[in-house]
């Protein structure tokens, strides 16, 4: 509550379809528990909302996002962010090529409580399929087994896509 009400006062307007983001002029701010990604147009702009909230706020500003809470960032053309999670989905695939071949138990609860972060933040193409998977968490059977080795084959594939999001005009939520 701190930090909205701080916000606030600093003439930032609290975002009504993502309520983490907050939008002031051309500048926006995410934020996720303590931490917080600032975005502006302009370098220009991000320095001086930098001081304007260190007035508040304790502020440490580690330049630019490459890494955010287990999201990989990029900052593409005309301003577009690219966001991705190779490293999550990589620990969930476990490609230990090497290794020993996976017993009688396997801990599919485990591997769908993953699936299901990757999903909900940079990988919505498979949210109907860990959906499904995850409706048989209780008891699954070798054939929920196969489907999510075949969300891990689609994964291994893509998994360097990530989402991007686009610069809109028309939109005060994100670019």
């Amino acid at each position: 509550m701190h930090l909205h009400r701080g916000l606030v006062k600093l003439k930032y307007i609290q975002s009504k379809t993502y309520p983490c983001l907050y939008y002031q002029k051309d500048t926006r701010l995410a934020v996720c528990i303590d931490d917080c990604i600032l975005r502006a147009k302009t370098k220009k702009l991000i320095r001086a909302a930098i001081k304007e909230l260190s007035t508040n706020f304790e502020i440490s500003d580690d330049r630019e996002v490459d890494e955010y809470l287990g999201v990989k960032v990029e900052t593409l053309k005309d301003n577009r962010v690219k966001m991705s999670q190779l490293a999550v989905m990589s620990k969930i695939l476990n490609l230990d090529k090497g290794g020993d071949e996976m017993q009688t138990t396997w801990e599919y609860r485990r591997i769908i409580g993953q699936l299901n972060f990757l999903e909900k933040s940079t990988c919505p193409d498979i949210a109907y399929a860990v959906h499904q998977c995850s409706r048989f968490a209780s008891d699954p059977k070798a054939s929920h087994k196969m489907a999510i080795l075949r969300i891990g084959r689609y994964l291994m594939v893509t998994g360097s896509e990530g989402i991007i999001f686009e610069p809109n005009n028309s939109s005060l939520e994100l670019w």
